[in-house]
């Protein structure tokens, strides 16, 4: 590879990490918050009113989870675009790779469930809201539990997974900052944390999670500069 193929190369990678920290720290919260939220559990616990909302604004709420793409294929490419740059324990970030693919496939499977499933049971439930079916409300639940468990439980888990088997390549290689280093430590143990809560105690998973993705932006985007100036 010539010197103008190399840097078109890192910049294409520098690209990669700028968009991932823009799209899973910025642009999802603006979406998780602002177009989800209204038909989210944490913000409407009552399952027959969110599922009006959702069958009322099922092109919101589609347009909403069509953009999830972006930020699940740029999460997954972060992995990629900064451990092709570490030195030595290849197996590890080649593991970590591949570990943050599977998390995107899985993550892929909820948001379609959101996209395509969800709705149309949304608009079904909202046909018979004045004589709700019990049996279509049991299945929107579990449908909606499916996808959330994929998105927030698998993918997430499977990324931050992904980011704790890139460590040791991080660490091996002499010239990446340590501050960043110690930062994506802190960032991906608490992303373990939240995983573990997430499944064993929801309620209290809000404060991890939110750390986790404050964190994410700046590493990434701290990653992004160090091969600038390499």
């Amino acid at each position: 590879m010539d010197n103008k193929d190399s840097r078109a190369a890192i910049h294409l990678d520098v690209f990669g990490l700028f968009l991932a920290g823009l799209n899973n720290t910025f642009l999802a919260l603006l979406v998780a918050v602002f177009i989800h939220g209204p038909g989210t559990a944490p913000s409407q616990p009552e399952l027959l009113l969110r599922a009006s909302w959702i069958a009322d604004h099922s092109l919101l709420w589609k347009a909403g989870w069509l953009f999830w793409f972006a930020p699940t294929l740029s999460f997954s490419w972060s992995y990629y675009a900064l451990g092709r740059h570490l030195d030595s324990a290849r197996q590890w970030r080649n593991l970590a790779v591949g570990v943050a693919l599977i998390a995107a496939a899985v993550d892929i499977v909820g948001v379609l469930v959101n996209l395509t499933v969800l709705p149309e049971l949304a608009r079904q439930l909202a046909d018979t809201i004045a004589s709700p079916d019990p049996t279509l409300q049991i299945v929107f639940l579990s449908m909606e539990k499916i996808a959330n468990n994929l998105t927030n439980v698998g993918g997430f888990g499977l990324y931050s997974l992904a980011g704790i088997l890139l460590l040791p390549a991080i660490f091996a290689t002499p010239r990446y900052p340590r501050w960043l280093t110690w930062l994506a430590v802190v960032e991906w143990s608490i992303s373990i944390i939240a995983t573990g809560l997430l499944i064993l105690a929801p309620n209290l998973a809000t404060g991890p999670l939110v750390v986790s993705f404050v964190l994410y932006a700046p590493w990434v985007w701290g990653s992004a500069i160090w091969l600038l100036r390499r």
